[in-house]
Protein backbone atom coordinates (compact mmCIF):
# COMPACT_ATOMS: atom_id res chain seq x y z
CA UNK A 1 0.00 0.00 0.00
CA UNK A 2 1.40 3.41 -0.99
CA UNK A 3 1.06 6.43 1.23
CA UNK A 4 -1.16 9.29 0.01
CA UNK A 5 0.72 11.99 -1.86
CA UNK A 6 1.82 14.97 0.14
CA UNK A 7 0.69 18.44 -0.79
CA UNK A 8 3.37 20.45 -2.59
CA UNK A 9 3.81 24.04 -3.71
CA UNK A 10 3.21 22.76 -7.24
CA UNK A 11 -0.36 21.90 -6.25
CA UNK A 12 -0.92 25.44 -4.97
CA UNK A 13 0.51 26.91 -8.18
CA UNK A 14 -1.71 24.68 -10.29
CA UNK A 15 -4.79 25.68 -8.30
CA UNK A 16 -3.85 29.36 -8.60
CA UNK A 17 -3.34 28.95 -12.36
CA UNK A 18 -6.75 27.37 -12.89
CA UNK A 19 -8.42 29.93 -10.63
CA UNK A 20 -6.92 32.70 -12.78
CA UNK A 21 -8.24 31.02 -15.94
CA UNK A 22 -11.68 30.67 -14.35
CA UNK A 23 -11.74 34.35 -13.33
CA UNK A 24 -10.67 35.43 -16.82
CA UNK A 25 -13.40 33.35 -18.43
CA UNK A 26 -16.06 35.07 -16.32
CA UNK A 27 -15.04 38.56 -17.48
CA UNK A 28 -16.41 40.04 -20.67
CA UNK A 29 -13.24 40.78 -22.64
CA UNK A 30 -13.39 42.22 -26.13
CA UNK A 31 -11.80 39.89 -28.64
CA UNK A 32 -11.06 39.88 -32.32
CA UNK A 33 -11.16 36.84 -34.53
CA UNK A 34 -8.04 36.29 -36.60
CA UNK A 35 -9.91 33.92 -38.91
CA UNK A 36 -12.70 36.46 -39.52
CA UNK A 37 -10.11 39.18 -40.21
CA UNK A 38 -8.23 36.89 -42.59
CA UNK A 39 -11.47 35.99 -44.38
CA UNK A 40 -12.29 39.69 -44.78
CA UNK A 41 -8.86 40.32 -46.35
CA UNK A 42 -9.19 37.25 -48.57
CA UNK A 43 -12.66 38.28 -49.74
CA UNK A 44 -11.51 41.85 -50.40
CA UNK A 45 -8.65 40.67 -52.62
CA UNK A 46 -10.80 38.05 -54.39
CA UNK A 47 -11.32 38.36 -58.12
CA UNK A 48 -15.08 38.89 -57.81
CA UNK A 49 -14.74 41.70 -55.29
CA UNK A 50 -12.01 43.43 -57.31
CA UNK A 51 -13.94 43.03 -60.59
CA UNK A 52 -17.11 44.47 -59.03
CA UNK A 53 -15.21 47.46 -57.65
CA UNK A 54 -13.52 48.02 -61.01
CA UNK A 55 -16.90 47.86 -62.76
CA UNK A 56 -18.52 50.31 -60.33
CA UNK A 57 -15.71 52.78 -59.72
CA UNK A 58 -13.14 52.13 -62.44
CA UNK A 59 -10.31 51.31 -60.03
CA UNK A 60 -8.88 48.50 -57.97
CA UNK A 61 -10.40 48.10 -54.49
CA UNK A 62 -8.20 49.29 -51.62
CA UNK A 63 -7.98 46.51 -49.02
CA UNK A 64 -5.39 48.23 -46.82
CA UNK A 65 -7.83 48.83 -43.95
CA UNK A 66 -8.82 45.17 -43.81
CA UNK A 67 -5.16 44.15 -43.89
CA UNK A 68 -4.39 46.57 -41.03
CA UNK A 69 -7.28 45.03 -39.07
CA UNK A 70 -5.76 41.58 -39.57
CA UNK A 71 -2.32 42.77 -38.44
CA UNK A 72 -3.84 44.44 -35.39
CA UNK A 73 -5.83 41.34 -34.49
CA UNK A 74 -2.73 39.17 -34.74
CA UNK A 75 -0.80 41.64 -32.57
CA UNK A 76 -3.35 41.21 -29.76
CA UNK A 77 -3.03 37.43 -29.62
CA UNK A 78 0.19 37.20 -27.54
CA UNK A 79 -1.07 39.83 -25.08
CA UNK A 80 -2.93 39.08 -21.87
CA UNK A 81 -6.71 39.23 -22.02
CA UNK A 82 -6.87 42.52 -20.11
CA UNK A 83 -4.25 44.25 -22.29
CA UNK A 84 -5.82 42.93 -25.50
CA UNK A 85 -9.23 44.09 -24.27
CA UNK A 86 -7.90 47.62 -23.73
CA UNK A 87 -6.23 47.66 -27.14
CA UNK A 88 -9.34 46.40 -28.95
CA UNK A 89 -11.75 48.75 -27.17
CA UNK A 90 -9.47 51.75 -27.83
CA UNK A 91 -9.14 50.86 -31.53
CA UNK A 92 -12.88 50.28 -31.90
CA UNK A 93 -13.55 53.69 -30.37
CA UNK A 94 -11.04 55.35 -32.72
CA UNK A 95 -12.65 53.66 -35.73
CA UNK A 96 -16.13 54.68 -34.55
CA UNK A 97 -15.07 58.31 -34.16
CA UNK A 98 -13.39 58.27 -37.58
CA UNK A 99 -16.54 56.86 -39.16
CA UNK A 100 -18.66 59.60 -37.55
CA UNK A 101 -16.48 62.23 -39.24
CA UNK A 102 -17.26 60.78 -42.68
CA UNK A 103 -20.27 61.76 -44.75
CA UNK A 104 -23.57 60.12 -44.05
CA UNK A 105 -26.33 59.15 -46.45
CA UNK A 106 -28.40 61.80 -44.69
CA UNK A 107 -26.02 64.39 -46.21
CA UNK A 108 -26.94 63.23 -49.69
CA UNK A 109 -30.69 62.63 -49.56
CA UNK A 110 -33.35 65.24 -48.90
CA UNK A 111 -35.89 64.42 -46.23
CA UNK A 112 -39.42 64.18 -47.62
CA UNK A 113 -42.25 65.06 -45.31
Amino acid sequence: MTPPPTKTAHDDDTKEFFDEIENDSQKDYATCSASDSFNAVWQCYSLGSQALNYYRYGSKKNCEEKYQDLKFCLSTKPKSSAVADDMIRKRDEEKRLEKQKQRSSEDVWDLRV
